[in-house]
């Protein structure tokens, strides 16, 4: 038998085996399966079977796989074997992706950072990646003002970090610093995002750097946190072809019962009782019943702007590779028709992420991601020819359709559309459309020059064009007076970035319990901006109507101009790291910027940070409540530079006419001196497990203090301007944030995963111009206050007596007055969130599965914006919010609504009916709601033969709704309460409940 066995492990012979992980029993693909000792290996395929033929002499094998304990396997006789992985969970947290400029080992990690992996963010119904982080981070708060598919979305990182400067983050995509946010020029509901060009069926995870000892490494840009994108790469292993589809319908949300548009009946009444109240009776309403078709028929406008909305998405991506090579690829398609007419959204995406490693030495990455977004988008809240204002201001006997059947154009008074026109109109005959184009593409070469030593190079070019047409139509509308406007906007960035760093790594002892790791790195990007504007009037009005501006008989506009900026730095950090039990941290950044004046170009930001693993002490083992416990702590300097492109530097403009030929001018006084807002966060933090970690919790304090706020400040006149714009001011955000991540029930066949976040912020105003408070619009900014404080008249409530509206003297609201003209304005409740976060469960029993997101949101007031034209009697003409059939009537009647008097007008003992819908805290409401996010029910079908018998690795097919319950805590809110971080309705596109089915598919 010794003679035999010898004889077999002296010649070749092939070993087959499968590879099951020990927890759950499943096959592993991709699972590396080597030789011991050569460079002989295969994978597993996608059932965790290999095959691999041993070489002469060799009697063992390394299996091993990314989150799982190496195995070594000695080899027999036998020639099949069953290998089990057991979990790494230390390895699984070993590492954390933190910035474009590296890793760092998650022990030693000494910032505050937040990451959302892909199962949060795949197949999720939105037009933009940002939507699915709504209460998924702590800190992070996310408001939406418009149902507009692709909108915007505004972002706000532990408070508001600026009072004109920019307060959005810093957005990163694969190592690239993009231009962000809006980038369109015409004014349409759309406010184009960027951002919504990115699948999020193509995203690895999404993280959040908040502290400084995160941020600081990107200096003058990371004010106000920074969200870093990355998306996914191939992984060694057999191809893995990956494809989903989702399909489902949505509609508006339900308006409140008091924020509804009156009915024909309900109008005409209200109309009558105003006319009464204004001493018009009897036959002297007659003229008004005919002239307002008080008498019928009647439409109903909201229902006929508003529609179910459907919407699809259809994604394939293969992903795989070898030991040397990876790739993935995707391409996508998603279409969302709004739940309002003329609006829509339709999205084509292409990522091809490619890994190679082309000697022991250098490994070459690239990455192409292509999209094309194609929008329709109404006008927006604010202007009358938006179907979402007009389905409120239009009267009910305002036909939308004349005798005929066609659609109604009547300026006659019954119908009059001269200043609200018929929305069905203006969707088929006004243009509102853009097309963004975008090519996003990276590439890096390492070379681990030897193995401590090792060197960076990176490029990033980010091309996006946008076009943009609108066209309002010579019959009606914004156009008519013009007898047609057309508009042609072009807009393209081109915004590329060098990188070149080294990283260095010293081991003090060979079993890596003591050792330092440095970086030192030039940046350098800049972004060029083209713009062609061309404008013309004078329209054939033919059927159909000719859009194209080579049609228009006035050109009234034609020009081009450029616009661009610059960033250069010189960067390093470091830290260094005892046994995983004490970390320490810093970090430094010389930049420099074209955006602030040639005397301070330049500015520095650093940070330092230390963590201390309490977990890995000796005397932490002698307890036995806490399974893991970190301590950790930062402060540091980063700056703001989110303002124009040549707001300090003085410039003149060659724009004007004189004596008849070209003149000069100058257009802004510029200040050399202008130069960052700088914040300095200080950060305490504490992360602690019980019950190994089953339960785990996070709990972090914060102080942002930001001085060198800019700001316009008030100059002599004598030199051409009104202001100057310069760095005078302060204010500091200072909060709480509380993560709580628990398994209360793991078993075989039933999980239970639930997480829960919460975070508390309040803003101060520090120090102003000359410690004056001035006014922003409704607020007012003053020194002790929040940034977003209202500013307004105490509302009282109405007279029983007689109806009268009443309003508080002053701030001290001991005394009332029915004169608006006689009440003093004061600073009353605030417009950002006082507490807000997100509460996430996951059940799983064998292969069903229900997950659900809830958002909340507390402590803030929002106003109504439109609430002067929409309420009482002052405008008349116009429709009404419901609520005002609850209008005084009868002495001795409680109710929060005057007398409803048509024209408004003046009572006999002074009353000011025709300033009662004027802005006071009447029209600011309890901004308070918990909202069901999402809802999803799914099942997977997994271990079925069926499915390995067809090479089918995956089926999961799943129904979810969004926004399927709202708790609102004002009785009075006319409106959904989520109108973004201004806390202002606009009458924009409301928010949607969406329900889909969808099924993943992996081969």
């Amino acid at each position: 038998m010794s003679l035999v066995t010898l004889s077999v492990f002296a010649q070749s012979r092939k070993i087959t085996g499968t590879v099951i992980g020990a927890d759950d029993g499943q096959p592993i693909p991709g699972v590396s399966v080597k030789v011991a000792g050569s460079n002989v290996g295969t994978q597993t395929k996608v059932d965790g079977k290999f095959a691999i033929t041993l070489p002469s002499g060799a009697n063992s094998l390394d299996v091993s796989f990314i989150g799982y304990a190496t195995q070594h396997v000695n080899i027999t006789v036998a020639s099949n074997y069953n290998i089990k992985l057991v979990s790494n969970t230390k390895q699984l947290t070993e590492v954390v992706v933190t910035d474009s400029y590296g890793v760092q080992a998650k022990k030693s990690y000494t910032g505050a950072a937040s990451t959302v992996s892909a199962d949060a963010l795949n197949d999720k119904p939105f037009s933009t990646p940002i939507d699915a982080l709504q209460g998924q981070v702590p800190g992070l708060n996310i408001s939406q003002n418009t149902g507009q598919p692709g909108a915007n979305i505004q972002v706000r990182l532990r408070g508001v970090g600026s009072i004109s400067a920019d307060s959005n983050p810093l957005y990163v995509v694969d190592g690239m610093i993009i231009n962000a946010g809006d980038l369109s020029r015409l004014n349409t509901a759309g406010a184009t995002n960027v951002l919504s060009g990115i699948n999020e069926d193509d995203i690895e995870t999404i993280t959040v750097l908040k502290d400084a000892s995160a941020t600081a490494i990107y200096g003058s840009r990371a004010s106000n946190g920074v969200i870093i994108i990355t998306t996914k790469r191939g992984k060694a292993g057999n191809a893995q072809v990956n494809f989903d589809t989702e399909v489902g319908k949505s509609v508006n949300l339900p308006l409140p019962v008091g924020g509804r548009p009156m009915g024909g009946t309900d109008y005409a009444n209200t109309f009558l009782q105003g006319l009464t109240n204004a001493g018009v009776t009897g036959a002297g309403q007659t003229p008004y019943i005919t002239s307002y078709g008080l008498a019928g028929p009647y439409n109903d406008w909201y229902p006929l702007v508003t529609k179910q909305g459907q919407q699809q998405q259809y994604n394939v991506s293969v992903r795989g590779g070898s030991e040397t090579s990876h790739v993935f690829a995707s391409a996508g398609y998603f279409k969302q028709e709004a739940s309002v007419i003329g609006s829509d959204l339709k999205r084509i995406t292409g990522l091809l992420n490619v890994d190679q490693t082309i000697s022991k030495s250098f490994t070459f990455s690239t990455g192409l991601n292509i999209s094309n977004v194609q929008q329709n988008d109404p006008s927006n809240g604010g202007a009358f020819a938006s179907p979402v204002l007009s389905a409120f201001f239009l009267r009910p006997q305002q036909q939308a359709y004349a005798s005929d059947g066609t659609l109604n154009t009547s300026r006659a008074t019954n119908t009059d559309f001269s200043s609200i026109y018929n929305p069905l109109y203006m969707v088929l005959n006004d243009k509102k459309f853009d097309s963004e184009t975008r090519v996003l593409g990276n590439a890096t070469m390492k070379w681990n020059i030897w193995d401590q030593l090792k060197y960076t190079t990176y490029f990033s070019g980010d091309l996006v064009e946008l076009e943009e047409q609108q066209f309002n139509n010579p019959i009606m509308g914004d156009g008519r007076t013009a007898g047609g406007r057309g508009y042609d906007y072009y807009t393209r960035y081109f915004n590329y970035l060098f990188r070149n760093q080294l990283d260095y790594r010293y081991d003090f002892s060979k079993d890596n319990d003591f050792y330092v790791e440095a970086s030192l790195g030039y940046e350098a990007q800049k972004s060029d901006g083209y713009f062609i504007s061309a404008n013309s009037n004078g329209y054939p009005a033919t059927q159909p109507l000719l859009t194209a501006s080579v049609n228009a008989s006035t050109p009234t506009l034609g020009n081009s101009s450029f616009s661009g900026y610059t960033f250069d730095a010189f960067y390093t950090r470091g830290s260094i790291n005892y046994k995983n039990k004490y970390s320490l941290s810093g970090s430094f950044r010389r930049e420099g910027s074209s955006r602030f004046g040639s005397d301070v170009s330049f500015g520095n930001f650093y940070s330092i940070g230390a963590a201390w693993n309490v977990d890995e002490e000796s005397f932490f083992k002698n307890q036995s409540i806490l399974s893991s416990a970190k301590l950790r702590t930062s402060y540091g300097s980063v700056g703001n530079a989110g303002i124009g492109n040549y707001v300090a530097q003085p410039t003149a403009g060659y724009g004007a006419v004189y004596g008849g030929g070209v003149g000069q001018n100058f257009n802004t006084i510029g200040n050399t001196a202008l130069t960052w807002e700088s914040s300095k966060p200080l950060e305490f933090g504490a992360d602690f497990g019980v019950l190994k970690d089953r339960l785990s919790f996070s709990v972090d304090y914060y102080i942002r203090k930001i001085d060198n706020l800019i700001q316009n400040v008030p100059i002599s006149r004598t030199t051409g301007f009104s202001t100057v714009t310069e760095n005078i001011g302060a204010m500091k955000n200072q909060g709480e944030e509380i993560t709580i991540k628990a398994s209360p029930i793991k078993s075989k066949d039933f999980q239970w995963y639930t997480s829960f976040n919460i975070s508390f912020n309040k803003n101060t105003v520090t120090k102003l111009v000359n410690d004056a408070s001035f006014l922003n619009g409704s607020f007012q900014v003053a020194e002790g206050q929040d940034f977003q404080t209202w500013y307004a008249r105490g509302w009282a409530g109405v007279d029983p007596s007689n109806g009268d509206p009443l309003w508080y003297t002053d701030a001290t609201k001991t005394a009332t007055t029915n004169n608006y003209n006689k009440a003093t304005p004061f600073a009353q409740y605030q417009a950002d969130p006082k507490v807000f976060g997100g509460w996430t469960n996951t059940f799983s029993y064998k292969g069903f599965s229900i997950s659900g997101d809830i958002y909340y949101n507390f402590g803030n007031y929002i106003n109504d914006s439109w609430a002067f034209y929409l309420t009482d009697g002052t405008n008349y003409t116009f429709n009404k919010y419901a609520y005002d059939l609850n209008a005084w009537t009868t002495p001795g009647q409680i109710t929060d609504v005057p007398k409803y008097v048509a024209g408004g007008g003046t009572a006999a003992n002074g009353a000011t009916y025709s300033s009662s819908s004027s802005f006071s805290s009447r029209f600011l409401y309890k901004g308070d709601y918990i909202r069901l996010k999402n809802l999803t029910v799914g099942y997977d079908f997994k271990g079925l033969s069926l499915l390995k018998k067809y090479g089918i690795s995956k089926l999961y097919l799943y129904g979810r709704g969004t926004n399927l319950l709202t708790k609102t805590y004002d009785s009075r809110l006319p409106f959904d309460p989520e109108v973004g971080v201004n806390s202002t309705s606009n009458l924009e596109i409301p928010q949607v409940r969406t329900f889909t089915v969808g099924i993943n598919l992996g081969l």
